[in-house]
């Protein structure tokens, strides 16, 4: 079949090449796990199954550092989510239902861009896809600033939400080519958690100047300021792109959509729970001061989780840290929506952030693993950018007269999630097992 006129340019732009022998690559590498402990080791495979094979990347200290900043703007709008909540439903009078849906709509336009990205991952330039991605998102913000009608802010902000699904499928693909996946993947995190406690000081900062469109100046500004270390990023293009006429597969190793599924659920249960973080207060007889204070106070402690996790790296493995984590994270649920305790809840809101940000590396450092192409970390941001939009919708339904029946959703939903997250290691420590007898 004859490729359309534009596909040159864009394979040119995205730095993707084409050729008719890559349906068997070989010479390359993945990263392999030798033994059961769950302990990263990368090693050569030769593989007759055309899927592409994940070449070393060498990662120095200033391009790790450049993928943490910039990996922060694919969570720009769960950053500034109830800010953005706030302005469309007061300032463009789109009432909170309605500004509900339009976020919504714009997490899901981001797991759906991620998605679709996501399966040929390997093949692009994620610096350019990445580049792109805050092009559009940039542009999309600008038109924000310049509109005071919904219709077209509507669109703009979907758009905005395909712009950070690239950038998020294009920097969770990275991950996968360093030595320690889960490492790099903590120190993202841990980024996220110190822009996260920033969003909150610098919202506050511009709204009076700023007025109603004080969260699309914010995104502005960290589009400007973080984007830019996009330029710094390693290529990442981890084989050739086969022919058209090339058989590629697009099934994602065994154990993968375990992992993917895990990360979804934590993500709705905790989007969720954050959501309603305010109700549950009031339920365990917190004034609103007192409230928004201590809130405040649990946004900057959500990067401790992600350094306890750089901290204690693959040490103990994964399936310690993620019990634990998992542990934690429905003691907090419990705590929260469950007690009706001012301490208890107060000690939830304080750890909450935390145990998100030390569990999610970990998943996705098993998915890593478990697919070194980076395919299967490319759509861990599409996986949990749709629990953080399906979680709200589903808080909303449970909570009806208390808030308890939400607190007892989530926990079994982390529960689940738990044992998804379990399974998948059982398939890593398979898939290792075979590859040393191989």
């Amino acid at each position: 079949m004859e490729q359309a006129s534009w596909q040159p340019a864009a394979d040119h732009f995205l730095g993707t090449t084409h050729t008719s022998v890559a349906e068997e690559p070989i010479g390359a590498y993945i990263h392999a796990f030798q033994d059961s402990a769950n302990h990263a080791m990368p090693a050569p495979w030769n593989c007759a199954d055309p899927m592409p094979v994940a070449r070393a990347e060498h990662f120095g200290g200033v391009r790790v550092a450049a993928l943490a900043v910039v990996s922060t703007v694919a969570w720009l709008t769960i950053t500034l989510l109830p800010y953005e909540v706030s302005t469309l439903s007061d300032g463009y009078r789109a009432g909170p239902v309605g500004a509900g849906w339009i976020t919504a709509a714009e997490l899901l336009a981001l797991a759906c861009a991620a998605s679709c990205l996501g399966q040929t991952i390997a093949f692009r330039d994620k610096r350019r896809l990445t580049i792109l991605g805050i092009a559009i998102a940039l542009a999309a913000t600008l038109g924000c600033l310049l509109t005071d009608h919904i219709v077209p802010i509507v669109a703009l902000r979907l758009l905005f939400g395909v712009g950070t699904g690239i950038v998020a499928a294009a920097t969770n693909a990275l991950p996968a080519l360093h030595e320690s996946p889960k490492k790099l993947f903590a120190y993202m995190q841990l980024a996220l958690g110190v822009v996260f406690g920033l969003a909150i000081f610098v919202v506050g900062a511009v709204q009076s100047f700023a007025g109603r469109n004080a969260v699309f100046f914010v995104d502005l500004i960290f589009l400007l300021t973080l984007g830019s270390a996009a330029f710094l990023l390693p290529k990442g293009v981890v084989s050739d792109l086969p022919s058209s006429g090339a058989r590629m597969k697009l099934r994602l190793p065994e154990g993968a959509a375990s992992s993917l599924a895990a990360l979804a659920l934590m993500w709705i249960a905790q989007g969720a729970l954050w959501a309603f973080a305010s109700t549950a207060g009031a339920a365990s007889g917190m004034d609103p001061d007192s409230l928004v204070r201590w809130l405040s106070i649990a946004g900057f402690t959500t990067p401790f989780g992600a350094a306890a996790a750089a901290a204690l790296g693959e040490r103990r493995g994964y399936t310690a840290p993620l019990i634990l984590g998992f542990a934690v994270q429905i003691l907090v649920a419990l705590a929260m929506y469950c007690s009706f305790s001012r301490p208890f809840f107060i000690a939830g809101a304080l750890v909450s952030n935390m145990t998100t940000t030390f569990t999610t590396p970990y998943l996705q450092g098993v998915l890593a693993s478990l697919d070194g192409t980076g395919r299967a970390t490319a759509l861990s941001g599409a996986a949990a950018n749709f629990g953080a939009a399906v979680g709200p919708a589903l808080g909303a339904m449970l909570v009806a007269q208390t808030v308890a029946p939400l607190g007892v959703t989530s926990a079994i939903m982390l529960s689940i999630s738990l044992g998804l997250a379990l399974s998948s290691l059982r398939s890593l420590s398979a898939s290792s097992r075979a590859r040393s007898a191989a």
